[in-house]
């Protein structure tokens, strides 16, 4: 992703989950890479009933802490409005 900024965004937008430079609407919400990967593979690993706050639940996630928190941060995807049922999944079959 080197540097393309989608036409509808400006080019100073920012993550509404983490406040890093965001890439486009991802999820129907205006996110960066990292917060676009992680709610994605949270919902297709099903991984959010393992994580677990050290800190009631009460975390701040930004650009810097977003990564020390896994329940806070998918919280903070949810209440931003990040849409579950807009994952795809992927059926891998072996042949």
């Amino acid at each position: 992703m080197s540097g393309y900024i989608p036409s509808y965004l400006d080019r100073d937008e920012l993550c509404v989950v983490c406040g890093d430079k965001a890439t486009g609407y991802h999820y129907r919400c205006i996110t960066c890479e990292g917060c676009k990967g992680f709610f994605r593979r949270t919902i297709q690993k099903n991984l959010n009933p393992t994580y677990a706050c050290k800190y009631e639940g009460k975390c701040v996630i930004d650009k810097v802490t977003r990564n020390q928190c896994q329940e806070c941060r998918f919280k903070k995807c949810i209440a931003v409005g990040m849409a579950t049922d807009s994952v795809l999944f992927v059926c891998s079959y072996q042949l």
